[in-house]
């Protein structure tokens, strides 16, 4: 019995071990397993993110004229970020979006104007 209950621990400590690693390393990922795991991760908290649309970045990578972008992102708190994420069509150029993410997964994004990004964030999304 004694042998099982420190088998048992052991299996539990591993697999919390491998939840907080995968937690690290899926954090900042934008792969679509990483997408996957923070859109579920407990520990990664829902927060919006800014970008500005530069369409060079766009791929129709599925042939129906849904563009996959991968840009550089910004928190309220002036932090990069790299995100990954499909717009429905071509997106305008030079538009600044606010995405509703959960570390690298997107909920959802809107178009906001100057006057509702941080101005720090701004700044940083004009160089």
């Amino acid at each position: 019995m004694r042998s099982f209950l420190r088998v048992f621990l052991l299996g539990i400590v591993v697999v919390v071990i491998a939840y907080f690693g995968a937690c690290l390393i899926t954090k900042e990922s934008s792969s679509q397993a990483a997408q996957a795991f923070n859109a579920y991760n407990v520990l990664v908290k829902r927060e919006p993110k800014y970008v500005k649309i530069d369409n060079k970045e766009a791929k129709d990578e599925d042939g129906y004229g849904n563009y996959t972008y991968d840009l550089k992102s910004y928190d309220d708190a002036g932090n990069e970020h790299s995100i990954k994420f499909m717009g429905m069509g071509k997106l305008k150029q030079g538009h600044y979006l606010e995405l509703d993410t959960k570390g690298s997964y997107v909920y959802s994004y809107k178009e906001v104007f100057e006057k509702e990004i941080p101005s720090d964030v701004y700044t940083k999304l004009n160089l």
